[in-house]
């Protein structure tokens, strides 16, 4: 039961205008704290007896179906009524760095099944090549482009210190894109390469870190790239040397996928490294990373 101030069996306030004195020998309530008749509940808001509400006090207006308004939701994470506030969303990194990882790497599905007919000697790597026509036709195409963004690429290095990251869409594409073809061709994967400079799902993962830090000394025209190309001759020595050793084993990659259906780990660390060894390079000749490349094989990142 609630208060209905305005019930016919309801007191007057003695203070209300119009309202009947209290009977002789009864002193009025103090102002303010009229009670309710016994049984009922006072509407809320309405003091409790013995204080006096402040000047100006008004208590809310009863609610006429005896229900209490709802209570607000609970604070929560995501509730606009309280909670810590929520960062902003941010994209998660292109690559993210184990501690001491090099910032370009290449890594392989070692177990991928792959059909044995491709493993018929000469045949198979012939008929792969051919397969692989329209992609070196597109090949050309991008290196047309990304050929031509090399005369501006040392911009952003001299005025922000990072490789612009459009450069990384189409330079940093057009050798991913490479690395994904040359494989199919040598036996390492049974998946045909997309048309793509991402390559997204494709067994063939080939990743860099967009957020390193460039030396801005590195983007003085032409003298950065000059000086880039003999601090890595070193590099190049090795490289020759690593091709005539895949050359050799380009002989005999058939013959595990034509025994066991798959390609053996050993062509996956010596051929798939040249690739990743030659990747890196390339990659620190065009300013793409700051970091000079390791005389590795390997993958440097344990996550892989």
């Amino acid at each position: 039961m609630t208060w209905d101030p305005q019930g016919s069996g309801a007191p007057q306030d003695p203070y209300a205008p119009g309202a009947q004195p209290p009977p002789p020998g009864q002193a009025p309530p103090p102002q303010g704290q009229f009670p309710p008749p016994p049984g009922q509940v006072p509407p809320p808001g309405y003091p409790p007896q013995g204080q006096v509400p402040p000047p100006g006090y008004a208590p809310p207006p009863a609610d006429p179906w005896g229900q209490a308004p709802p209570p607000p939701p609970p604070p929560g994470p995501n509730s606009s009524w309280g909670g810590p506030p929520q960062p902003m969303w941010q994209p998660p990194p292109a690559f993210p760095l184990a501690p001491d990882a090099y910032p370009v790497n290449i890594s392989y599905d070692r177990g991928a099944h792959i059909n044995r007919l491709w493993g018929i000697p000469l045949i198979g790597q012939l008929v792969r090549a051919v397969l692989a026509i329209p992609h070196y036709i597109v090949l050309m195409l991008v290196g047309i482009v990304a050929a031509i963004q090399l005369l501006v690429t040392w911009i952003p290095i001299l005025i922000l210190g990072r490789y612009p990251g459009w450069g990384y869409r189409w330079t940093g594409g057009l050798l991913a894109y490479a690395m994904r073809v040359y494989a199919y061709v040598y036996l390492m994967t049974g998946t045909y390469p997309p048309f793509s400079l991402s390559g997204e799902m494709y067994p063939i993962s080939i990743r860099y870190d967009e957020g390193v830090r460039i030396n801005r000394l590195w983007g003085i025209p032409v003298i950065g790239y000059l000086v880039r190309f003999i601090v890595l001759i070193p590099h190049f020595l090795v490289l020759w040397v690593l091709s005539i050793v895949v050359w050799f084993l380009l002989l005999v990659v058939w013959v595990p996928v034509l025994i066991l259906g798959r390609q053996a780990d050993v062509i996956y660390t010596i051929v798939g490294g040249y690739f990743r060894w030659y990747l890196r390079v390339t990659a620190y000749m065009l300013m793409m990373v700051d970091r000079y490349p390791p005389f590795s094989l390997g993958e440097d990142d344990p996550r892989l």
